[in-house]
């Protein structure tokens, strides 16, 4: 059987607002993880209409978790066909309480074992804190360097994380070829 990759990323502050560029997601990286087959689950501290409004932009159709680790957004076709999205499906919202990132992790990493997905790994890219709950839940947790802020603490709780060398759209890119 095939194993499944599972990234899971944070999906930044809507373009024009500079506030947490060095750890947005580049395009780039999305056709690449398309490219190799990867599920690409977004993160964000947004509601639920602002990431599906960016997987249309991006043209992808995945799970999500949004507003903040308080929501977890499943197309209801995955326990139909995974390997078949369509834009306009249902969606299965499970609510946590309070917000856990790190429980919306699980849950989907779990979901995917029983649609059948055994053999799964799950990375997980993120830049400070506020993504402590997805890089403590995953198998290989990233940190893309940024020298506007401090990655210690965050380092210190994600024992085993990556940092990468390279900062901004680099660090991505140095994120994604392995660590």
């Amino acid at each position: 059987m095939e194993s499944t990759l599972i990234v899971f990323a944070r999906l930044g502050s809507p373009p024009g607002d500079p506030s947490d560029r060095s750890c947005q997601l580049p395009r780039s990286a999305v056709k690449l993880l398309c490219s190799l087959g990867a599920r690409l689950i977004l993160v964000s501290a947004f509601p639920a209409e602002y990431v599906r409004h960016v997987q249309r932009e991006l043209r992808i159709t995945e799970a999500f978790v949004c507003d903040g680790g308080a929501e977890l957004h499943v197309p209801a076709n995955y326990r139909r066909d995974p390997d078949r999205q369509d834009a306009d499906a249902a969606w299965e919202i499970f609510k946590f309480s309070p917000p856990n990132k790190a429980a919306a992790v699980t849950l989907l990493r779990d979901l995917f074992v029983g649609l059948g997905s055994p053999d799964i790994l799950t990375i997980g890219v993120g830049c400070d804190f506020d993504d402590y709950g997805v890089l403590a839940a995953v198998d290989i947790p990233v940190v893309v360097r940024d020298v506007m802020k401090d990655q210690s603490g965050l380092l210190r709780y994600v024992p085993g994380a990556y940092l990468t060398n390279a900062t901004g759209v680099e660090g991505w890119a140095e994120a994604l070829a392995g660590p």
